[in-house]
């Protein structure tokens, strides 16, 4: 589809050189006809047919052989004025209402779109404005309309980075080349500078920094765990440490405040000992751990703890193993705590377990010399029979 492309910028910010560009590098354009006036243009192109000039293209451009080329005209301001509202529109600015009906495409470059006739500015299909930013570069906005204010709608545009390909400016003779022209920089490109190489040695001093504190920490951290290890050593307790003020301090339930009805009522209902009153005495002695497992009876298989109570969460095939193989390994017992606290006594033909284990059954029981209804210790599991597992 032919099109008319208007390409917009102050000067010297490379609007010819980006017009020469497009003819070198896209395909569109390649190996058609090309007419343009742009100075020194070292591509192939044409000029106006002899006897003919640019105001009259309405004509030539409709020959045979012109038909499908493309019309590349710089400084375009001067072919197409502005004009007086209600003054006669020139040919060839009627010509561009029908261009596309000979496969014409054009591109136009100028200043601004203000100094252009406003029949041209109705038929631009593309608006292309090169302008510089604050970083010192160049910005690329497209429209598919033309824009009067490039700057202001700039929100509404295409916007992309741009930048001049230098082998262009072999093609053709440009005003760039031979002007020194610079743009000027915003204050935050040279702040946006400096940061690459403060930035750096910022998070060096912070890293480093880190690690000094890092080591102190460890260092004191080593200190107060040999202090803490010494103190166990030794039983000594230090008084101002907040956890032994709290140790020598007297417990109660409710400390400094007034009892409560709520204080009374357990926080589960079978578990008595649950109730807030008790949260300053209620403490942890111990845990549930197996050192005895029975297998057989009406209950199957069943493994106690160290006070005789059964451990419903230990499944039935861990107990039949446990009572078969044996207990495993218990990490938490205190093997020189006991062997300290055992008497010496003289060596004895059977084993026997402490009191908190549960025994092999199936021997007979020593004759009961206690008063009726005394049970021996270990005696209430002698009536499930079975292997008993022990630690």
């Amino acid at each position: 589809m032919a099109a008319i492309t208007l390409i917009t910028g102050k000067p010297r910010i490379g609007k010819t050189a980006f017009a020469v560009e497009l003819l070198m590098f896209d395909d569109f354009y390649k190996g058609r006809k090309i007419f343009s006036n742009i100075n020194g243009l070292l591509i192939d192109h044409h000029k106006p047919p002899e006897g003919h000039s640019w105001e009259d293209m309405h004509e030539w451009l409709k020959w045979r052989e012109n038909i499908g080329s493309v019309v590349i005209y710089d400084e375009v301001q001067y072919l197409f004025p502005t004009r007086s509202s209600g003054s006669k529109m020139p040919e060839n600015v009627a010509f561009l209402n029908i261009h596309g009906h000979y496969g014409i495409d054009m591109i136009l470059i100028t200043q601004s779109p203000k100094l252009l006739d406003v029949n041209l500015r109705e038929v631009v299909n593309k608006h292309i404005h090169i302008a510089a930013n604050k970083m010192g570069g160049l910005t690329r906005l497209e429209w598919n309309e033309v824009a009067l204010n490039p700057t202001q709608q700039a929100r509404n545009a295409l916007s992309s980075s741009h930048k001049i390909r230098q082998e262009v400016f072999e093609y053709y003779k440009s005003a760039e080349v031979h002007t020194a022209h610079s743009h000027v920089k915003s204050r935050w490109y040279y702040v946006i500078i400096a940061m690459l190489f403060i930035l750096p040695c910022i998070l060096g001093l912070v890293g480093f920094m880190g690690y000094k504190m890092y080591q102190g920490y460890k260092e004191k951290a080593g200190i107060t765990a040999q202090a803490e290890a010494a103190n166990e050593d030794t039983g000594f307790k230090n008084p101002l440490d907040p956890e032994s003020q709290k140790e020598m301090m007297p417990q109660s339930g409710i400390q400094g405040q007034n009892l409560k009805p709520e204080d009374f009522v357990p926080t589960l209902a079978e578990k008595p000992e649950s109730k807030p009153i008790y949260n300053g005495v209620r403490q942890v002695k111990t845990f549930e751990y197996p050192v005895g497992c029975v297998d057989g009876g009406k209950s199957g298989c069943t493994c106690y703890s160290a006070q005789g109570t059964p451990l419903k969460e230990i499944t039935k095939a861990m107990c039949k193993d446990y009572a078969k193989n044996g207990l495993p390994f218990n990490p938490y017992k205190d093997e020189q705590q006991q062997a300290a606290q055992q008497p010496q006594t003289a060596p004895q033909t059977a084993y026997e377990p402490e009191n908190s284990q549960v025994i092999t059954m199936g021997g007979q029981s020593p004759k009961n010399l206690m008063y009726d209804g005394y049970v021996e210790a270990g005696q209430q599991f002698a009536q499930r029979g079975g292997v008993v597992g022990t630690q």
